[in-house]
């Protein structure tokens, strides 16, 4: 197979790619910015939350992809011309990270219409976005320099374009057989793979600040998730996102040899026309798991009114439910709440005798 060398082709365009990418990452920029600008609003005033779906762009990924795959030719072109090329290693490598930030942050957008605002979460995803934008302003414009061809003191620029001499070399055709000598392939990788550990040492601090800013962002997702579960509440704390629920109180009642154990609870949610599934409200006595029993309920409506999928509003409102148990234990006794997949509250009962 013959083919032409690339490389005169990309000096000649070197500013046209350059400009490309600036491009691309401007519109990353700007919708980073936007984004952040968005969460810091939401901070002000919660209702902003309602148009988060808005600020969702996964065109954005490709748009990086993209950014990348251009960064990375125009580094090969100049390890071909041995010019120093560290800035696109470091950019290759931090938009990288850049896309999992903003996965992590639409994620949370798409929840953000439907649950109430943590106030130390917000500000996390805020800081996060904040720590990334500053970071693009300085890519974008060094992009943009290179894409003009400006001459500044540290860089000089267009010298090394101007040096980038074209010679026949660099357009001459060249024939390739993928497959004539497997040996010569073996050394190739071999040499790609010593060359990659070359970069890793060259520049570690690099690879280390990358590498520090993921497993800070992932280890707070984990420390959350697991501190979550295991967290323990009691009556009288206030759980949830998508609803604001807590136990007010609890008693239990022996009828007929009948052990029956009643839950009141306050809750409300900013969501309209949704009804609470108490499905989710899981009774747990001894390890032993009971669900809410509608059709005995009214038998305690002196005590409250009984929850009957009523429609809920931003307005707390009380309520009661009834669980009909094998036997009673106040000290392992627990509400597990179930809000979604992620997210379980465990609520301790302080169970009192309703005479």
């Amino acid at each position: 197979m013959i083919i032409r060398k690339p490389y005169a082709f990309l000096i000649k365009h070197f500013k046209l790619i350059h400009l490309i990418i600036t491009i691309l990452l401007g519109i990353v920029l700007y919708s980073s910015s936007n984004i952040y600008n968005f969460i810091n609003d939401c901070i002000d005033n919660t209702d902003n939350r309602f148009s988060a779906l808005n600020y969702i762009n996964n065109n954005l990924f490709i748009y990086i992809i993209i950014a990348i795959i251009f960064m990375f030719i125009i580094r090969w072109l100049l390890k071909y011309k041995e010019k120093p090329r560290s800035i696109y290693l470091f950019s290759i490598l931090y938009y990288l990270v850049i896309m999992v930030v903003l996965y992590i942050v639409f994620g949370y957008l798409k929840r953000l219409p439907d649950i109430y605002i943590d106030a130390k979460d917000i500000r996390m995803y805020r800081d996060i976005m904040f720590m990334i934008i500053s970071l693009q302003y300085v890519i974008t414009i060094i992009m943009l320099i290179r894409g003009l061809g400006f001459d500044i003191k540290k860089f000089n620029f267009s010298k090394d374009f101007e040096e980038m001499n074209i010679d026949q070399s660099d357009n001459e055709e060249v024939e390739v057989d993928l497959f004539a000598n497997k040996d010569n392939v073996l050394m190739g990788i071999r040499k790609q793979r010593r060359e990659f550990g070359y970069y890793l040492k060259e520049y570690k601090i690099i690879f280390s600040i990358i590498i520090v800013v993921i497993l800070s962002i992932s280890s707070y997702f984990v420390f959350k998730n697991i501190s979550l579960k295991n967290k323990l509440y009691f009556q009288g704390d206030f759980v949830g996102s998508n609803y604001s629920f807590m136990v007010n109180e609890s008693y239990y009642k022996v009828i007929n040899e009948r052990n029956y154990i009643i839950i009141k609870f306050n809750i409300s949610t900013m969501l309209s026309n949704k009804k609470f599934n108490y499905g989710n409200l899981k009774l747990v006595v001894n390890k032993k798991s009971y669900y809410p029993v509608k059709n005995v309920c009214y038998n305690f409506n002196y005590l409250g009114t009984c929850y009957n999928q009523q429609i809920l509003s931003s307005e707390s409102n009380s309520y009661i439910l009834t669980y009909l148990v094998d036997e009673y234990d106040n000290d392992n006794s627990y509400i597990i709440y179930n809000e979604n997949v992620s997210n379980d509250y465990k609520i301790k009962l302080n169970l009192v005798e309703e005479n």
